[in-house]
């Protein structure tokens, strides 16, 4: 796990103050580019702080919301909170939430589009669409080249959530490289308990 040297530096030589609650011993802060802007992620930094929103529910019924497994498939790799933030802060891909535009447009991690899980399966009339955008290219029908397909991450609402898993099942299925795919399985609610900046993309677009 590699954050920028920089942030430490800083704190160290009083450039900045020192945070209360950090990521990591001496990084208060990742700032990442993506989608055109720039965004500050850092922790909430009232340590009495708690969840009041959905996402402190422990429990929900199921059906449909079982607990997914750790791993998607054995070439997806299944990351964890500083995994995300290397990812964003070195550009090394597409972060998706692949949620339903609904709970997209409520909180979103920064740095992330909606390409909701639904676009991905087969009957889906933007799959298509969607797949070019991500890189591939059709050479037939139902036949794809993912040869210069993006890296992509995926999450959603959490270890009960399977919109994620869906997604990625139905692109592994048409042949979008595994090794190209990752999963946040934590999604928004373990990025919430962990007090990480949020955005609010329909307050965003106005």
């Amino acid at each position: 796990m590699k954050l920028s040297y920089l942030v430490p530096a800083l704190v160290a030589s009083g450039l900045l103050q020192a945070s209360e609650v950090e990521i990591v011993k001496g990084v208060p802060f990742v700032e990442i580019k993506a989608n055109g802007k720039t965004y500050k992620i850092e922790r909430e930094q009232r340590p009495d702080s708690y969840l009041t929103n959905a996402f402190a529910l422990t429990s929900r019924p199921s059906p449909p919301f079982f607990i997914e497994p750790f791993k998607v498939s054995d070439k997806v790799e299944t990351y964890g909170e500083l995994e995300v933030l290397e990812f964003l802060e070195h550009q090394k891909g597409l972060l998706i939430d692949a949620r339903l535009e609904n709970w997209y447009q409520k909180s979103a991690i920064p740095g992330s589009v909606n390409i909701p899980f639904k676009l991905f399966l087969a009957d889906s009339p933007e799959r298509d669409k969607v797949l070019s955008e991500l890189g591939g290219v059709k050479k037939g029908v139902g036949v794809w080249d993912f040869s210069n397909a993006k890296t992509i991450l995926f999450y959603c609402n959490g270890a009960w959530c399977g919109q994620s898993p869906t997604a990625i099942n139905a692109l592994s299925e048409i042949g979008y490289p595994e090794e190209k795919m990752k999963y946040y399985r934590g999604g928004m609610q373990a990025w919430q308990l962990l007090g990480f900046t949020t955005i609010v993309p329909s307050q965003e677009a106005k």
